[in-house]
């Protein structure tokens, strides 16, 4: 029975605009919750809705968007967040359920309202190509495909020898095949075509070839060339540079973008302009960004699409009730420097908290900044978290004795006092091949192993890497050891790449201002460590930076930040096995991270598919 009245109000609502209300009885009998969408059921795949929640309540309320189809397990799109029109933009077509929550904030108590909505085919008989929001990326359409294969989009610059796939996605013999193309030049033609792979992986057919032309970056566009041009030993199969500039302003706003070798913009992210960090591509062509809310820092986690649309986002609201649910303390205050994806589909992201201590890192109360580690599972819920209050020993206090004022460059909000010790500023997070976690802490100049076993552990330090750390190093080089470092990586079972920012030596000895791209060998059995590589990239990034490995075997090594007259500059290197930089791309901006890239599909540094058909071929070129 309960099945039969669903069906009749999925038919009901169906194809009907406007409003959905609901009075919850678990809620206050007053209390009315309405879901509406600004455009009809039936939109085409890719097309952007927006969904109002209101509650008829002068209480404060959190929202949330879940969306699944029938039979289906529903998908938080965005949890708990205090704004209440949110954008959804399926790239699947499908009849779908979209559920809205609202949790009062000074009650707790939950209310549930659902609508059902249609998203209709591009694509029936023949593919479609779209345009998009974004003048460099196109969405690809194509008719459904069997259960149990699969689908890629093969795609080439008009006069081009190398053609770029997407990822293969499984095929169900139901909906049609959607892809976002990025990854292109501004003003040029490009040829595409799909190709349709059997259950054993083998290429059984390709589509027509479709033609499509790329816009113009509506955005100013900071200053990319290369310093140093490529050269017979460069990387070219990592031909892109996925940059997240800082430092925007008004005239020259700052974007998560993606470069070409010789510095042309390919991929370029335009929301909320100034206000986000991009940390990780995700295979696949998603991105993390952390985003900035009403002027306080970090306050959204953010998974977006090639055409800028979310895929899914957190926020500090959310997180900070799971952890208050896990018993741990600490207010989570802003996402911070690292977001990433984990070998288990899982994610782990940095978060700030702060704490006031006595007599520990000064006399009387003295607020200081701590780290959280938190790893989210595939619908971004808090599965294991590690608290840096518990672990680390708080008398240690920042290197260089680093403070913060809230909101201060490179700090985030404070809650509990306007001025507080920045003891660890941790800024990356890297799985380790035993299934642990390595953090990078640039105050404490050190990289940590913690105890994550893969979700079972216990969160205890393993050993700390650095000045006063657990290894030893002999090295010739007076000063060896890594400072104020950033992104540090594991490229082998015994090796960490990581980026020296140097500002330890720096003000221990004007003359030794300069960083360093370094590779660490472990031992840690005998806790000894040795330099693989200690590259001086020749120039003095006091703050940022990257480090990986390109497909080649050479190294990239990111200079954040250099200060050049009044302006901020960054270079993105490649290094060979001798340390020489053999290419380099100025960007006129200062840069958070830079990654190297095969294309916008592939993990920095990982190969590109080979087995790639020609669509110029296809259509007779």
């Amino acid at each position: 029975m309960k099945r039969a009245l669903f069906v009749i109000l999925a038919a009901l609502t169906l194809f009907v605009p406007g409003v959905l209300a609901v009075r919850s009885a678990a809620a206050a009998p007053d209390v009315l919750v309405t879901l509406a969408s600004d455009l009809p059921s039936g939109q085409l795949v890719g097309t952007p809705v927006n969904w109002t929640i209101s509650v008829d309540s002068p209480d404060p309320y959190l929202h949330q968007l879940a969306v699944g189809r029938p039979g289906q397990a529903l998908r938080i799109v965005y949890d708990y967040t205090p704004r209440n029109v949110l954008e959804w933009a399926p790239i699947d077509d499908g009849l779908y359920i979209v559920q809205a929550s609202v949790k009062n904030q000074n009650t707790g108590q939950v209310t549930t309202v659902s609508k059902i909505f249609l998203i209709s085919p591009r694509a029936t008989l023949t593919p479609v190509v779209s345009a998009t929001a974004n003048a460099l990326v196109a969405l690809y359409s194509a008719p459904r495909c069997p259960a149990g294969y699969a689908m890629r989009v093969v795609f080439i610059e008009s006069g081009a020898a190398r053609p770029t796939a997407t990822n293969r996605k499984a095929c169900d013999g139901a909906h049609s095949m959607n892809f976002y193309i990025g990854g292109m030049n501004e003003e040029v033609a490009y040829f595409m075509l799909h190709q349709v792979f059997d259950p054993q992986g083998n290429p059984i057919a390709a589509g027509p070839v479709r033609f499509f032309m790329t816009g113009t970056v509506p955005l100013p566009k900071p200053f990319a060339s290369p310093y140093v041009p490529p050269g017979p030993e460069t990387s070219y199969l990592d031909n892109l540079v996925l940059l997240s500039p800082i430092n925007g302003t008004e005239e020259q706003p700052a974007y998560p973008q993606v470069r070409d070798l010789l510095g042309r913009m390919v991929w370029y992210y335009d929301h909320d302009l100034n206000e986000n960090q991009l940390f990780h591509p995700v295979p696949g062509g998603t991105f993390l960004i952390r985003v900035d809310v009403d002027g306080l820092e970090g306050q959204v986690m953010r998974e977006v699409d090639l055409a800028g649309h979310a895929v899914r986002e957190t926020t500090t609201e959310a997180v900070d009730a799971q952890l208050k649910a896990m018993g741990f303390t600490d207010d989570f205050t802003a996402f911070h420097h690292e977001a990433r994806l984990l070998p288990n589909g899982h994610y782990a992201l940095l978060g700030y908290n702060e704490r006031i201590l006595v007599d520990v890192q000064g006399p009387g109360p003295v607020d200081v900044i701590g780290d959280y580690v938190i790893v989210l599972d595939e619908n971004w819920q808090v599965v294991w978290a590690w608290n840096a209050f518990d672990h680390l020993d708080p008398y240690r206090v920042a290197v260089l004795g680093e403070v913060c004022q809230s909101q201060g460059p490179g700090c985030p909000p404070l809650f509990l006092a306007s001025e507080a010790n920045d003891w660890t500023h941790s800024n990356s997070i890297s799985y380790a091949p035993d299934g642990n976690l390595i953090v990078s802490m640039r105050h404490q100049d050190w990289v940590i192993k913690i105890n994550y076993n893969d979700g079972a552990g216990d969160g205890s330090v393993v050993w700390r890497l650095g000045p006063e750390g657990d290894f030893a190093l002999s090295d010739a080089d007076p000063y060896p050891w890594q400072t104020h470092q950033h992104d540090a990586n594991y490229i082998s079972s015994n090796r960490i790449i990581l980026f020296d920012n140097g500002n330890t030596r720096c003000a221990a000895n004007s003359e030794l201002c300069y960083s360093r791209g370094q590779i660490y060998q472990l031992d840690e059995f005998n806790m000894t460590a040795g330099l693989a590589l200690n590259a001086n990239l020749e120039n003095y990034s006091f703050a940022l930076g990257s480090a990986q490995v390109v497909s080649n075997g050479n190294f990239h090594f990111d200079s954040g930040i250099q200060p050049v007259g009044s302006e901020l500059i960054s270079t993105a290197h490649e290094v060979l096995a001798n340390g020489k930089t053999h290419y380099s791309l100025l960007l006129g901006q200062g840069a958070y991270r830079s990654f190297r890239m095969a294309s916008l599909y592939v993990a920095p540094g990982a190969m590109p598919a080979t087995d790639l058909v020609n669509p110029l071929e296809y259509a007779g070129q």
